[in-house]
């Protein structure tokens, strides 16, 4: 039985994928954290629309560095790929969303900490959603 390694792994599709969806969901959550700080302590927006807009802005951002770097334009029309975008966007809204009210409501963190737990949690469900289900690699 042979196993397979993490080098193996990096030089796969799915491993050369994972690496530049990396770059670019760091780069998105960057602006996703920059947006939500702004809105929450320089324009004093709840924390929740702070968050529903910050994370719908950087989704927006990466999209399109998605299909500029990441994954091309798949086997997908481009209406196709944007409301299944959409459908997967609205589950890692409603989970990102979801971890950041009880973050800040019943454990009292942080509203910054509990937003880049949020962050760090839906990263893997878009990226494998991305990969498998709306760009159909």
């Amino acid at each position: 039985m042979s196993s397979f390694s993490a080098t193996e792994f990096l030089r796969s599709d799915i491993g050369r994928a994972a690496q530049k969806y990396f770059v670019v969901g760091a780069t998105c959550a960057l602006i996703d954290w920059a947006l939500f700080a702004l809105l929450l302590y320089g324009l004093d927006v709840h924390y929740l629309l702070s968050g529903a807009i910050s994370f719908f802005v950087s989704t927006g951002a990466n999209y399109i560095l998605s299909v500029r770097f990441v994954f091309g334009v798949g086997r997908r029309s481009r209406r196709q790929r944007i409301l299944l975008l959409c459908a997967v966007s609205t589950a890692g809204i409603a989970f990102n969303l979801g971890l950041l009210g009880v973050g800040i409501d019943v454990l009292g963190v942080h509203p910054m900490i509990a937003k880049v737990f949020a962050t760090g949690v839906v990263f893997g469900w878009n990226f494998l959603l991305r990969y498998f289900f709306v760009f159909q690699k």
